[in-house]
Order: structure tokens, then sequence, then C-alpha cells
């Protein structure tokens, strides 16, 4: 990424984050959608196809942090590039859905999948951070009410009770009585 590029996003306002963390530069940035189709052979010796799964969105990143402010931004030095590698671990540590936002795109609900920090003698003063992400597709529960037509009258207000006394509970060792005959299913086919 060119000086004009990184100066231009600091300017603009338009820096990539990973959560809440802000990289100097974005070098890659990859999208991958991918679906799984159905293949079944028939008599013929033809395969068709029937059915298509959408798999999670996945995004692939490669970006800089620098221990070096922009323009508006005056940095610590070292600090910062530690300050960062912590934050990225903390991301990845605490299992949570992210938002990544970068100059094409905003995405939301996604998981770290992996995470790769590296920094080597030649260009000590920055972090090369590459990472994989996955949209995590999030279901919701959803309840009906049951028509009273197609509610059988034996069954009516049965199901699903709550605070209901479901018996009593025999605890500790079955008796001999139990024992033989056969009384207790759980102490029989336990390993006792």
């Amino acid at each position: 990424m060119s000086i004009v590029n990184l100066l231009f996003s600091a300017i603009a306002g338009k820096r990539t984050t990973i959560g809440v963390l802000e990289l100097d530069a974005l070098l890659t940035e990859s999208t991958s959608l991918s679906s799984q189709i159905t293949e079944y052979p028939v008599e013929d010796g033809t395969v068709i196809s029937d059915h298509i799964t959408q798999e999670s969105e996945r995004l692939s990143l490669s970006g800089v942090i620098t221990s070096a402010g922009t323009l508006f931004n005056i940095s610590l030095g070292k600090y910062k590039l530690i300050e960062a590698k912590e934050t990225l671990r903390e991301l990845h540590g605490r299992r949570e859905l992210i938002t990544i936002v970068t100059g094409l795109d905003v995405y939301e609900d996604f998981a770290i999948e992996s995470l790769e920090i590296e920094r080597n003698s030649d260009d000590g003063e920055r972090l090369n951070v590459k990472a994989e992400f996955r949209k995590i597709n999030k279901v919701t529960l959803r309840t009906e009410e049951m028509p009273p037509e197609k509610v059988d009258a034996s069954t009516k207000g049965k199901a699903g009770q709550t605070k209901a006394n479901a018996g009593k509970a025999a605890t500790g060792k079955p008796t001999d009585l139990q024992k033989k005959t056969g009384d207790n299913w759980a102490w029989k086919n336990s390993r006792h």
C-alpha cells in the first residue's frame, strides 16, 4: 500500500477495523462464498442435483499495524504494537462475534477462525497480521400456538406444563425386595 493511500485513509476516516482494533494498512481482502450441491447417481448412470446449501461466508484479511503514528494519531511507538497484539489475543480468546469494517464492506457477526501475527528483523517496527473469519448465522426460536381444532381433547392442557408435581424419586440403595423383583430399573441396569 502506498503512503498516499495510507494518508488518504487516515484523513478520510476509512480505516480498516477488526472489532475495536484499527489496522494502519489493509493489504488484502478476500471474500469467499461457497455452496454444497447434492449429487445422486440414477439408474441410467447420470447424476442429478436437487438441492443447494449455502455455506457461511468467509473473509481473509492481511494488513499492517505500525509503531508510527499517522497524520492525526500520534502513537507511542513499540507500546502501540504491544497493545495491538494484546487486543488481537483478547478478540480471539473471547470467542465473541465481531464486526470487521473495510473500505468496501462491513462484515457483521463474524468469528475469528485463525489469526497470525508476525514481526521479523527486517521490519521490526510493525506487525503483519493475517486473519481468517467466518460468518456466524444465528437461529431464532419461534413458537406457534396450535389451533384449537387441531388439539386432541385428551391432551389439552397437558403438554408443556411447568411446576407440575412429577412424583417422588427414591434415593439411596434399593431395598432387597426391589432387587429381587427388579422394581428398580436404574439399579438393575447400573454397573453396581
